[in-house]
Protein backbone atom coordinates (compact mmCIF):
# COMPACT_ATOMS: atom_id res chain seq x y z
CA UNK A 1 0.00 0.00 0.00
CA UNK A 2 2.57 2.08 0.68
CA UNK A 3 4.62 1.67 -2.15
CA UNK A 4 1.26 2.06 -4.30
CA UNK A 5 0.74 5.87 -2.61
CA UNK A 6 4.44 6.68 -3.20
CA UNK A 7 3.69 5.75 -7.01
CA UNK A 8 0.32 7.63 -7.18
CA UNK A 9 2.29 10.67 -5.56
CA UNK A 10 5.20 10.57 -8.59
CA UNK A 11 2.26 10.36 -11.12
CA UNK A 12 0.45 13.10 -9.94
CA UNK A 13 3.78 15.25 -9.36
CA UNK A 14 4.61 14.62 -13.01
CA UNK A 15 0.97 15.56 -13.91
CA UNK A 16 1.54 18.86 -12.52
CA UNK A 17 4.88 19.24 -13.74
CA UNK A 18 2.96 18.80 -17.53
CA UNK A 19 0.10 20.95 -16.89
CA UNK A 20 2.86 23.87 -15.78
CA UNK A 21 5.29 22.91 -18.84
CA UNK A 22 2.08 23.42 -21.16
CA UNK A 23 0.61 26.39 -19.29
CA UNK A 24 4.43 27.66 -18.90
CA UNK A 25 4.65 27.16 -23.05
CA UNK A 26 1.27 29.12 -23.72
CA UNK A 27 2.41 32.14 -22.26
CA UNK A 28 5.71 31.69 -24.09
CA UNK A 29 4.08 31.35 -27.17
CA UNK A 30 1.39 34.46 -25.96
CA UNK A 31 4.26 36.77 -25.13
CA UNK A 32 6.24 35.91 -28.72
CA UNK A 33 3.01 36.62 -30.27
CA UNK A 34 2.43 39.99 -28.95
CA UNK A 35 6.29 41.18 -29.53
CA UNK A 36 5.48 40.32 -33.03
CA UNK A 37 2.67 42.08 -33.24
CA UNK A 38 4.97 45.23 -31.87
CA UNK A 39 7.69 44.51 -34.12
CA UNK A 40 5.62 43.91 -37.52
CA UNK A 41 5.06 47.30 -38.84
CA UNK A 42 9.12 48.15 -38.70
CA UNK A 43 10.30 44.33 -40.28
CA UNK A 44 11.19 44.11 -43.52
CA UNK A 45 9.74 40.42 -43.78
CA UNK A 46 7.61 39.73 -47.11
CA UNK A 47 3.77 40.43 -46.23
CA UNK A 48 3.25 37.14 -48.14
CA UNK A 49 4.72 35.01 -45.75
CA UNK A 50 2.48 31.87 -44.81
CA UNK A 51 4.98 30.22 -41.95
CA UNK A 52 3.01 29.66 -38.81
CA UNK A 53 4.30 29.14 -35.51
CA UNK A 54 3.29 26.03 -33.61
CA UNK A 55 0.54 27.90 -31.26
CA UNK A 56 -1.55 29.25 -34.70
CA UNK A 57 -1.22 25.99 -35.54
CA UNK A 58 -2.95 24.52 -32.39
CA UNK A 59 -5.26 27.53 -32.77
CA UNK A 60 -6.63 26.96 -36.27
CA UNK A 61 -6.88 23.15 -35.65
CA UNK A 62 -9.24 24.27 -32.20
CA UNK A 63 -11.26 26.36 -34.63
CA UNK A 64 -11.67 23.65 -37.18
CA UNK A 65 -12.99 21.47 -34.20
CA UNK A 66 -15.33 24.06 -33.05
CA UNK A 67 -16.76 25.16 -36.15
CA UNK A 68 -17.23 21.06 -37.29
CA UNK A 69 -19.32 21.14 -34.10
CA UNK A 70 -20.93 24.14 -34.68
CA UNK A 71 -22.39 22.40 -37.73
CA UNK A 72 -23.56 19.80 -36.15
CA UNK A 73 -25.12 22.49 -33.49
CA UNK A 74 -26.56 24.23 -36.09
CA UNK A 75 -29.55 21.50 -37.14
CA UNK A 76 -31.22 22.21 -33.73
CA UNK A 77 -33.84 25.29 -33.89
CA UNK A 78 -33.58 25.35 -29.82
CA UNK A 79 -29.85 26.20 -29.96
CA UNK A 80 -30.22 28.28 -33.19
CA UNK A 81 -32.39 30.73 -31.14
CA UNK A 82 -29.99 30.28 -27.45
CA UNK A 83 -27.08 31.19 -29.82
CA UNK A 84 -28.71 34.85 -31.14
CA UNK A 85 -27.61 36.19 -27.67
CA UNK A 86 -24.04 35.60 -28.76
CA UNK A 87 -24.14 37.63 -32.00
CA UNK A 88 -23.30 40.64 -30.02
CA UNK A 89 -19.93 39.42 -29.11
CA UNK A 90 -18.76 39.29 -32.88
CA UNK A 91 -16.55 42.16 -33.89
CA UNK A 92 -16.83 43.42 -37.46
CA UNK A 93 -13.56 41.79 -38.61
CA UNK A 94 -14.73 38.59 -37.21
CA UNK A 95 -18.06 38.16 -38.97
CA UNK A 96 -16.80 35.78 -41.57
CA UNK A 97 -14.58 34.00 -39.28
CA UNK A 98 -16.67 33.00 -36.43
CA UNK A 99 -20.68 32.40 -36.04
CA UNK A 100 -22.85 33.15 -33.11
CA UNK A 101 -23.06 29.10 -33.17
CA UNK A 102 -19.04 29.12 -32.28
CA UNK A 103 -19.60 30.83 -28.99
CA UNK A 104 -22.06 27.40 -27.92
CA UNK A 105 -19.98 25.31 -29.20
CA UNK A 106 -17.05 26.66 -27.43
CA UNK A 107 -19.14 26.47 -24.68
CA UNK A 108 -19.71 22.61 -25.09
CA UNK A 109 -16.32 22.40 -25.50
CA UNK A 110 -14.95 23.97 -22.22
CA UNK A 111 -17.69 22.02 -20.18
CA UNK A 112 -16.29 19.08 -21.45
CA UNK A 113 -13.18 19.51 -20.86
CA UNK A 114 -13.84 20.93 -17.20
CA UNK A 115 -15.45 17.65 -16.28
CA UNK A 116 -12.64 15.30 -17.70
CA UNK A 117 -10.90 17.46 -15.01
CA UNK A 118 -13.20 16.83 -12.64
CA UNK A 119 -12.61 13.10 -13.71
CA UNK A 120 -9.05 13.18 -13.53
CA UNK A 121 -8.99 14.73 -10.00
CA UNK A 122 -11.06 11.98 -9.10
CA UNK A 123 -9.17 9.24 -9.77
CA UNK A 124 -5.28 10.96 -9.06
CA UNK A 125 -7.27 11.34 -5.42
CA UNK A 126 -8.45 8.01 -5.32
CA UNK A 127 -12.40 9.69 -4.67
CA UNK A 128 -15.39 8.15 -5.74
CA UNK A 129 -16.80 10.03 -8.84
CA UNK A 130 -20.14 11.35 -7.99
CA UNK A 131 -22.43 12.80 -10.24
CA UNK A 132 -23.71 15.53 -8.40
CA UNK A 133 -19.86 16.88 -8.94
CA UNK A 134 -19.65 15.60 -12.16
CA UNK A 135 -22.50 17.82 -13.21
CA UNK A 136 -21.48 20.98 -11.52
CA UNK A 137 -18.33 20.57 -13.32
CA UNK A 138 -20.04 20.56 -16.31
CA UNK A 139 -22.22 23.77 -15.53
CA UNK A 140 -19.31 25.37 -14.70
CA UNK A 141 -17.34 24.83 -17.44
CA UNK A 142 -20.33 25.78 -19.47
CA UNK A 143 -21.07 29.09 -17.89
CA UNK A 144 -17.49 30.63 -17.40
CA UNK A 145 -17.37 32.02 -20.94
CA UNK A 146 -20.08 33.73 -19.69
CA UNK A 147 -18.41 35.82 -17.77
CA UNK A 148 -15.45 36.25 -19.57
CA UNK A 149 -18.19 37.40 -22.17
CA UNK A 150 -19.62 39.37 -20.14
CA UNK A 151 -16.68 41.57 -18.72
CA UNK A 152 -15.67 41.96 -22.27
CA UNK A 153 -19.07 43.63 -23.35
CA UNK A 154 -19.35 45.57 -20.65
CA UNK A 155 -16.18 47.11 -21.33
CA UNK A 156 -16.99 47.53 -24.98
CA UNK A 157 -20.49 49.18 -23.85
CA UNK A 158 -18.52 51.86 -21.51
CA UNK A 159 -15.89 52.52 -24.40
CA UNK A 160 -19.10 52.87 -26.91
CA UNK A 161 -20.87 55.30 -24.38
CA UNK A 162 -17.58 57.69 -24.23
CA UNK A 163 -16.78 57.43 -28.36
CA UNK A 164 -20.50 58.17 -29.30
CA UNK A 165 -20.36 62.06 -28.60
CA UNK A 166 -17.58 62.02 -30.54
CA UNK A 167 -19.27 60.28 -33.44
CA UNK A 168 -22.34 62.34 -33.18
CA UNK A 169 -19.93 65.37 -33.55
CA UNK A 170 -18.48 64.04 -36.52
CA UNK A 171 -21.83 62.98 -37.74
CA UNK A 172 -23.08 66.99 -37.40
CA UNK A 173 -20.04 68.29 -39.22
CA UNK A 174 -20.72 66.11 -42.06
CA UNK A 175 -24.47 66.95 -42.07
CA UNK A 176 -23.68 70.57 -42.03
CA UNK A 177 -21.41 70.07 -45.16
CA UNK A 178 -24.04 68.56 -47.07
CA UNK A 179 -23.36 64.83 -46.62
CA UNK A 180 -26.02 62.15 -45.88
CA UNK A 181 -26.78 60.06 -43.13
CA UNK A 182 -24.91 57.17 -44.71
CA UNK A 183 -21.62 59.22 -46.03
CA UNK A 184 -21.50 60.38 -42.29
CA UNK A 185 -21.66 56.80 -40.99
CA UNK A 186 -19.03 56.07 -43.18
CA UNK A 187 -16.96 58.72 -42.28
CA UNK A 188 -17.24 58.21 -38.39
CA UNK A 189 -16.42 54.82 -39.08
CA UNK A 190 -13.24 55.76 -41.22
CA UNK A 191 -11.96 58.58 -38.86
CA UNK A 192 -13.20 56.92 -35.00
CA UNK A 193 -11.30 53.76 -33.81
CA UNK A 194 -12.03 51.02 -30.88
CA UNK A 195 -15.42 49.68 -30.55
CA UNK A 196 -17.56 52.82 -31.95
CA UNK A 197 -15.79 52.37 -35.26
CA UNK A 198 -16.78 48.17 -34.99
CA UNK A 199 -20.64 49.04 -34.31
CA UNK A 200 -20.44 51.73 -37.02
CA UNK A 201 -18.90 49.28 -39.62
CA UNK A 202 -21.62 46.86 -38.81
CA UNK A 203 -24.46 49.92 -38.70
CA UNK A 204 -22.99 51.32 -42.59
CA UNK A 205 -22.95 47.41 -43.65
CA UNK A 206 -26.44 47.12 -42.65
CA UNK A 207 -27.36 50.38 -45.03
CA UNK A 208 -25.96 48.96 -47.76
CA UNK A 209 -28.37 45.99 -47.12
CA UNK A 210 -30.98 48.06 -47.67
CA UNK A 211 -32.40 48.10 -43.99
CA UNK A 212 -34.37 51.22 -43.00
CA UNK A 213 -32.66 54.03 -41.34
CA UNK A 214 -34.64 53.43 -37.89
CA UNK A 215 -34.25 49.22 -38.41
CA UNK A 216 -30.38 50.01 -38.11
CA UNK A 217 -30.08 51.88 -35.49
CA UNK A 218 -32.71 49.94 -33.51
CA UNK A 219 -30.73 47.16 -33.81
CA UNK A 220 -27.56 49.01 -33.13
CA UNK A 221 -29.04 49.70 -29.66
CA UNK A 222 -30.02 46.70 -29.01
CA UNK A 223 -26.35 45.72 -29.34
CA UNK A 224 -25.27 47.79 -26.81
CA UNK A 225 -27.96 48.73 -24.48
CA UNK A 226 -27.26 52.04 -24.20
CA UNK A 227 -29.60 54.77 -23.31
CA UNK A 228 -27.82 57.45 -26.03
CA UNK A 229 -28.51 55.04 -28.07
CA UNK A 230 -31.94 54.64 -28.02
CA UNK A 231 -32.22 58.51 -28.05
CA UNK A 232 -30.42 58.71 -31.65
CA UNK A 233 -32.75 56.19 -33.18
CA UNK A 234 -35.85 57.48 -31.51
CA UNK A 235 -34.82 61.04 -32.97
CA UNK A 236 -33.68 59.53 -36.27
CA UNK A 237 -37.08 57.50 -36.40
CA UNK A 238 -39.24 60.62 -35.91
CA UNK A 239 -36.73 62.78 -38.44
CA UNK A 240 -37.35 60.17 -41.02
CA UNK A 241 -40.80 60.03 -40.74
CA UNK A 242 -42.19 63.96 -40.34
CA UNK A 243 -39.36 65.47 -41.90
CA UNK A 244 -36.92 68.19 -40.71
CA UNK A 245 -33.79 69.83 -40.43
CA UNK A 246 -31.36 67.54 -39.51
CA UNK A 247 -28.22 69.81 -38.79
CA UNK A 248 -30.47 71.14 -36.17
CA UNK A 249 -31.69 67.69 -34.83
CA UNK A 250 -28.05 66.63 -34.18
CA UNK A 251 -26.88 69.48 -32.90
CA UNK A 252 -29.14 69.56 -30.42
CA UNK A 253 -28.34 66.02 -29.70
CA UNK A 254 -24.59 66.71 -29.61
CA UNK A 255 -25.50 69.70 -26.74
CA UNK A 256 -27.23 67.16 -24.98
CA UNK A 257 -25.11 64.71 -24.84
CA UNK A 258 -22.33 66.86 -24.09
CA UNK A 259 -23.83 68.74 -20.74
CA UNK A 260 -24.74 64.94 -19.84
CA UNK A 261 -21.25 63.86 -20.10
CA UNK A 262 -19.90 66.73 -18.02
CA UNK A 263 -22.91 66.04 -15.50
CA UNK A 264 -21.75 62.66 -15.41
CA UNK A 265 -18.31 63.53 -14.62
CA UNK A 266 -19.33 65.98 -11.78
CA UNK A 267 -21.51 63.11 -10.15
CA UNK A 268 -18.81 60.74 -10.60
CA UNK A 269 -16.18 62.88 -8.82
CA UNK A 270 -18.65 63.60 -6.06
CA UNK A 271 -19.40 60.43 -5.93
CA UNK A 272 -15.94 58.66 -6.30
CA UNK A 273 -15.37 58.88 -2.20
CA UNK A 274 -18.24 56.98 -1.34
CA UNK A 275 -17.69 54.55 -3.84
CA UNK A 276 -14.31 53.43 -2.82
CA UNK A 277 -15.67 53.39 0.45
CA UNK A 278 -18.22 50.59 -0.52
CA UNK A 279 -15.35 48.92 -2.12
CA UNK A 280 -13.17 49.07 0.85
CA UNK A 281 -16.10 47.78 3.15
CA UNK A 282 -16.93 44.94 0.77
CA UNK A 283 -13.28 43.36 0.65
CA UNK A 284 -12.77 44.10 4.54
CA UNK A 285 -14.98 40.89 5.32
CA UNK A 286 -13.12 38.84 3.34
CA UNK A 287 -9.49 40.31 4.91
CA UNK A 288 -10.66 39.47 8.04
CA UNK A 289 -11.97 36.38 7.10
CA UNK A 290 -7.98 35.21 5.63
CA UNK A 291 -6.34 36.43 8.38
CA UNK A 292 -8.05 34.80 11.20
CA UNK A 293 -7.87 31.68 8.76
CA UNK A 294 -4.38 31.87 8.51
CA UNK A 295 -3.69 32.02 12.50
CA UNK A 296 -6.31 29.55 13.32
CA UNK A 297 -7.46 27.44 11.05
CA UNK A 298 -9.89 25.32 13.02
CA UNK A 299 -11.49 28.66 14.08
CA UNK A 300 -14.22 28.33 11.39
CA UNK A 301 -14.85 24.55 11.31
CA UNK A 302 -18.10 24.99 13.40
CA UNK A 303 -19.74 26.75 10.51
CA UNK A 304 -19.06 24.24 7.95
CA UNK A 305 -19.82 20.93 10.49
CA UNK A 306 -23.19 22.17 12.21
CA UNK A 307 -26.40 22.40 11.31
CA UNK A 308 -26.70 25.94 13.32
CA UNK A 309 -23.41 26.98 11.79
CA UNK A 310 -24.84 26.15 8.61
CA UNK A 311 -27.70 28.39 8.81
CA UNK A 312 -25.82 30.99 10.21
CA UNK A 313 -23.85 31.13 7.43
CA UNK A 314 -26.54 31.21 4.66
CA UNK A 315 -27.62 33.91 6.47
CA UNK A 316 -24.43 35.95 6.76
CA UNK A 317 -24.33 35.52 3.04
CA UNK A 318 -27.60 36.51 2.29
CA UNK A 319 -27.39 39.81 4.20
CA UNK A 320 -23.74 40.23 2.38
CA UNK A 321 -25.47 40.00 -1.03
CA UNK A 322 -28.45 42.18 0.03
CA UNK A 323 -25.87 44.94 1.07
CA UNK A 324 -23.50 44.57 -1.92
CA UNK A 325 -27.24 45.35 -4.05
CA UNK A 326 -28.49 48.04 -1.44
CA UNK A 327 -25.78 50.26 -1.21
CA UNK A 328 -24.95 49.94 -5.37
CA UNK A 329 -28.01 50.84 -5.48
CA UNK A 330 -28.27 53.95 -3.45
CA UNK A 331 -25.04 54.56 -5.01
CA UNK A 332 -26.64 54.86 -8.53
CA UNK A 333 -27.30 58.07 -10.21
CA UNK A 334 -28.62 58.17 -13.55
CA UNK A 335 -28.62 61.19 -15.78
Amino acid sequence: MEDYSISLLITQGITILLLLGVIFYLLRQRRIIRLEKRFEKFSLLSTTEKEKSLFDLLCDLGWKMIHHLSRRLEKSQVLNRYASSYEKFIQFEDKDKISKMDYLSLKFVMAFLTSLLHLFSSMFQLVPLSFMGLLISFFLGFFLPDIYLQLIYQEKRKRVEEDLLKAIIVMNNSFKSGRNIMQAVEIVKNELEGPISDEFKKIYLDMTYGLSIEVVFDRFYHRVKLEDAKYITSSLTMLNKTGGNIVKVFGTIEKSFFEKKKLKQEMESLTSASIFVFRTLCVLPFLFILVIYLLNPLYFEPVFTTFLGRIFLFFTVLLYILYILVIKKVLEVKI
